[in-house]
């Protein structure tokens, strides 16, 4: 009934006129505007975010009681997550690019239990903790995922759609689910490459591996 009746009120121009007209709309945009402001001040007062830090869109949530830290010049996208359990804590240094739909958790459940035993109740099951950094000078692309634990060195690259589970090195381009060294950026000499690549082995794809290691 009450279904019939939106769609009968939505399909009448008058009404649709009233609804979604140029005022309205803009009134409406003022106030998600607003209060994406002043939940996004929030963050900074329960949080070490630096003033140059930006949240660049709507949708984006920090929680928990452990630490995050947001260096200055970085920024995160819309609808990214950050996740700081307590006694853990998130690090993003200076100048690192977050993009949208990221999510940075430092808690995970442990997917080798029986879960029937308390179903959606993380205190009762066994999980893990770790904090999780992230490097001056990154780009962590769109529709990632990084695990409990984990740090990402300077200068890298994750790809879109990655899942990070393990550290990544600096000045490297890593993708994939889990996510993998593909390469490591030109600039560095040589020497130091491979002294990246045996120190990072585990995490390196299989054509990187074979040229370094």
């Amino acid at each position: 009934m009450i279904r019939r009746l939106e769609d009968a009120l939505l399909s009448s121009s008058l009404v649709r006129g009233v609804l979604f007209n140029r005022v309205t709309g803009t009134f409406a945009e003022y106030v998600e505007a607003a209060r994406k402001r002043h939940r996004y001040a929030a963050y900074r007062d329960r949080y070490d975010v630096s003033p140059e830090f930006e949240f660049r869109g709507p949708g984006i949530e920090l929680y928990g009681r452990g630490d995050i830290d947001l260096g200055t010049g970085s920024y995160i996208g819309h609808h990214s997550r950050i996740q700081s359990k307590r006694d853990t804590a998130v690090t993003v240094g200076a100048n690192t690019a977050i993009s949208h739909y990221v999510f940075l958790y430092t808690e995970n459940r442990v997917a080798d239990q029986d879960m029937s035993t308390a179903p959606n109740r993380n205190r009762h099951l066994d999980v893990r903790r770790g904090d999780v950094a992230i490097g001056d000078d990154c780009w962590i692309g769109a529709f990632t995922f990084v695990t409990e634990g984990v740090s990402i060195g300077e200068n890298a690259v994750v790809g879109a759609h990655s899942v990070v589970t393990d550290d990544l090195p600096p000045h490297s381009v890593a993708a994939g689910t889990p996510a993998r060294v593909r390469k490591f950026k030109s600039y560095l000499p040589a020497d130091r490459t491979r002294a990246l690549a045996e120190a990072y082995e585990g995490v390196l794809d299989e054509d990187v591996r074979a040229r370094y290691v």
